[in-house]
C-alpha cells in the first residue's frame, strides 16, 4: 500500500487511506463520511487500497506455510515441503468477490428510478466497495493454520455485509426493508446474468463438440 520507512513522509492521500482503513473497524459511520467528503478518496484510490491489501494474502500464506514446514520438521512425522500450497486460492478469492460486490454497487445506484425534475439524485457510489475493505483486510489471516484462517476470513465477510447495511443506512437513509429488497433484487439480477453466460457457454461447447 505504502512504502513507509523511518525517514519517509506520508502524503495527504496516504494519510487519508490509513485513516479510512482505521475507521472502517473503529468507527464505520465515520469511515463512510470520510470517504464521501474527502475529495482525494475517489474510486481509484479506494481500489488501490483494496489491491494493496490483497498483496498481503499470498505473502501471508507463504509465511504460514513456511512456519508449518518448520513446525512439522520439529514435531511432526510427515512434512509437506510445498511453501506455495493454497497461494492461488488466496490470490483469486479477493478480486473475484470484489467484482461481485462492485456489480451490487452498480445495481444499488441505478435500481431505483430517480426523477431529476424533482431534485432527486443518484445515491453515492462505492458504498459496498468501501464496506468490503474489511474483507480485503482479512488477507493477513492466511498466515494462520486452517481452519482458523478460514473462520476469521468468514467472520470478516459477515462483518463486511454488516458494514454494507450500516453504509446504506448512513449514506442513502434507507430502512432495513428496502435494504433487504435491494439485496434480493441484486441477487436476482446477477443470477440472471450468470445464467445467460452459462447458457452461451453451453451452446459454444456443444457447437465445438
Amino acid at each position: 500500500m505504502f512504502l513507509i520507512t523511518p525517514n519517509s513522509e506520508l502524503t495527504e492521500v496516504e494519510k487519508s487511506k490509513l485513516s479510512l482503513l482505521e475507521k472502517i473497524f473503529r468507527a464505520p459511520t465515520e469511515a463512510f463520511d470520510l470517504y464521501l467528503r474527502n475529495a482525494s478518496l475517489g474510486r481509484k484510490e479506494l481500489l488501490r487500497l483494496h489491491y494493496a491489501l490483497w498483496v498481503l494474502a499470498p505473502i501471508s500464506k507463504i509465511a504460514g506455510n513456511l512456519i508449518k514446514i518448520i513446525l512439522d520438521l520439529v514435531f511432526g512425522d510427515e512434512v509437506d515441503f510445498n511453501p506455495f500450497s493454497g497461494v492461488i486460492t488466496s490470490l483469486i478469492i479477493y478480486p473475484v468477490l470484489l467484482l461481485v460486490v462492485s456489480q451490487y454497487d452498480v445495481v444499488r445506484v441505478f435500481y431505483r428510478k430517480v426523477d431529476r425534475t424533482k431534485g432527486e439524485n443518484y445515491p453515492a457510489a462505492d458504498v459496498l466497495t468501501l464496506a468490503f475493505l474489511a474483507f480485503s483486510a482479512s488477507s493477513v489471516f492466511w498466515i494462520l493454520p486452517s481452519p482458523i484462517n478460514l473462520g476469521l476470513i468468514g467472520i470478516s465477510f459477515l462483518y463486511s455485509i454488516y458494514l454494507s447495511y450500516i453504509g446504506m443506512k448512513r449514506v442513502s437513509g434507507v430502512d432495513s426493508k428496502e435494504i433487504l429488497i435491494f439485496f434480493l433484487f441484486g441477487s436476482a439480477y446477477l443470477l440472471s446474468i450468470s445464467l445467460v453466460f452459462v447458457f452461451i457457454y453451453n451452446i459454444i461447447r456443444t457447437l465445438l463438440n
